[in-house]
């Protein structure tokens, strides 16, 4: 009986530890759910978001691309360099559009 039991949960353990090892998926949303960019994309939507060519984005420039500010800006100057910007893309900190994904409009027909 006792063998019984620890091999059900040596099973059950084995089961779902695969889905704990791997973090990410084919198409590389980072742990925290956001889709994680490429190095490319990192740097094309910093230039989105930076189009003057500035040293550093304040949190108000960085707010449609940054899901997480304080996260992004580690030494905590209150603005992103290209640096800070690159690291936290990486995390996937960085969304590649400024939308929300969220729709107010109504589809179909009259």
């Amino acid at each position: 009986m006792k063998y019984t039991a620890l091999t059900a949960i040596a099973a059950i353990t084995f089961a779902t530890s695969g889905a704990f090892a791997q973090t990410t998926s084919p198409a590389n949303p980072s742990p925290a759910g956001g889709v994680k960019l490429s190095q490319s994309e990192c740097t094309n939507v910093w230039q989105r978001a930076n189009p003057s060519g500035a040293a550093s984005l304040t949190q108000a420039q960085a707010a449609p691309y940054v899901s997480d500010f304080k996260a992004a800006n580690p030494d905590g100057d209150n603005t992103i360099d290209q640096n800070e910007w690159m690291a936290a893309c990486n995390k996937g900190l960085v969304r590649s559009s400024s939308g929300s994904g969220s729709s107010t409009g109504s589809s179909g027909s009259n």
